[in-house]
C-alpha cells in the first residue's frame, strides 16, 4: 500500500497561502494508483492563489471521474497506457491555460500557477512540469531531481551564460519562464521512470526547497520509516519549519509519496474508484490583494 502525506503553510510573512496540493490514491484493477499534484500561485499577479486552487480541482476531478472511465476502455492485464494520460493531461493543462486567461480577462486580473504532477501505477511513474517546482527521488543510490526548473535562472546555467559563482548576485533567480495561465501555447514538460517499494518522491514548491537544499532535503528524510504515515508527515512538516526558521519569506508545500510497486493486480472495477465531493466557484480561495512585499516571483518573457 502506498503510503503519502503532505504540509502546506502560508509561511511567517504571506498573508495568503497561494500554493494548492492534493494526493489521490485508488485500488483498480490495474493495482494500486497514486497521483500527487504541487501547484504555486505566481507571485506578482493578483490571484495567484485562485489560479493554483483551479488547476489542482481540475486534476482531482480527473481523477475520481475520468480516470475510471479511461481504465473501463483499457485491457486489464496491460500495463497503463501512460502515453495516453499524457496526452489527456496536456490537453487538461492547455484547457486550464485558456480558461485561466479568460476568468481573468473577464475579471481585470493577473493570474497563473506552476504546476508538477506525478501519477504512480505499477512501478512506473509519469510526471508533467511547468514551472519551477520540484520532484525528487530519495532512493538506494542517493537523492536525484527528476525535473528541471523553468526558471531563468536555470536556463543560463545550462546555456554557460551564468557561472555557479554568479548565482549568488543574480538578480533574476526568481523569473519562470512559463506558467499555466499566463501562456499563449503551453508547453509542459514530460518525465517517465520506475521505482521500486523502497523508492521517496518527494514534490515541493521553490519556497519549500530554497533553504531546504542548503541542508540536504535528503537529510529530513533520513531513517524515516517509509511505512509509517505519521514519520513522513513529520518529515514533511520538518522541511517547513527548517525553511521557515532560516528566513523562508515564501509559501511552502512538501509532499511525499512512498509507492508499493504492487505485481500484484487487485480485482475491482474501476468503478470503485472514490467519487470527489463536487464544488462550486464558493468552494474556491477567494481573492486577497497583496501587497508588494507579498510577490516573491514575477512572469516574464525570455530575455533575447
Amino acid at each position: 500500500m502506498a503510503v503519502v502525506a503532505a504540509c502546506t503553510d502560508k509561511g511567517a510573512k504571506r498573508s495568503v497561502n497561494q500554493d494548492a496540493c492534493c494526493i489521490q490514491v485508488a485500488q483498480t484493477s490495474f493495482g494500486e494508483i497514486i497521483m500527487a499534484v504541487v501547484c504555486d500561485g505566481v507571485g506578482g499577479l493578483s490571484a495567484g492563489e485562485l489560479a493554483s486552487a483551479t488547476v489542482a480541482y481540475r486534476f482531482a476531478q480527473w481523477f475520481n471521474e475520468e480516470l475510471p472511465t479511461l481504465l473501463a476502455g483499457m485491457k486489464v492485464g496491460l500495463p497503463l497506457d501512460f502515453d495516453i494520460v499524457q496526452t489527456v493531461w496536456g490537453i487538461m493543462l492547455a484547457n486550464l491555460n485558456e480558461t485561466i486567461q479568460v476568468h481573468a480577462r473577464a475579471n481585470k486580473l493577473t493570474m497563473g500557477t506552476t504546476f508538477t504532477g506525478m501519477l504512480f501505477c505499477g512501478g512506473r511513474y509519469l510526471v508533467a512540469h511547468v514551472g519551477d517546482c520540484r520532484a525528487y527521488c530519495l532512493g538506494s543510490r542517493g537523492m536525484r531531481q527528476i525535473t528541471e526548473d523553468q526558471t531563468l535562472l536555470a536556463k543560463k546555467l545550462r546555456e554557460g551564460a551564468l557561472t555557479p559563482q554568479e548565482v549568488a548576485t543574480y538578480n533574476k533567480k526568481h523569473v519562470i519562464l512559463q506558467s499555466v495561465g499566463t501562456e499563449g501555447i503551453l508547453r509542459p514538460v514530460y518525465y517517465t521512470g520506475t521505482y521500486t517499494a523502497t523508492d521517496l518522491f518527494v514534490l515541493c514548491c521553490d519556497g519549500a526547497y530554497r533553504k531546504a537544499e542548503n541542508q540536504g532535503i535528503d537529510t529530513f528524510f533520513a531513517n524515516v520509516d517509509l511505512s509509517s504515515e505519521d514519520e513522513l508527515r513529520k518529515a514533511c512538516q520538518s522541511v517547513v519549519a527548517y525553511d521557515i526558521s532560516h528566513g523562508e519569506k515564501d509559501n511552502l508545500t512538501v509532499i511525499a509519496v512512498c509507492a508499493d510497486k504492487q505485481e500484484h493486480l487487485v480485482q475491482s472495477p474501476p468503478e470503485d474508484l472514490p467519487t470527489l465531493v463536487e464544488a462550486d466557484e464558493e468552494d474556491l480561495p477567494t481573492m486577497v490583494e497583496a501587497d508588494e512585499e507579498d510577490l516573491p516571483t514575477m512572469v516574464e518573457g525570455d530575455e533575447s
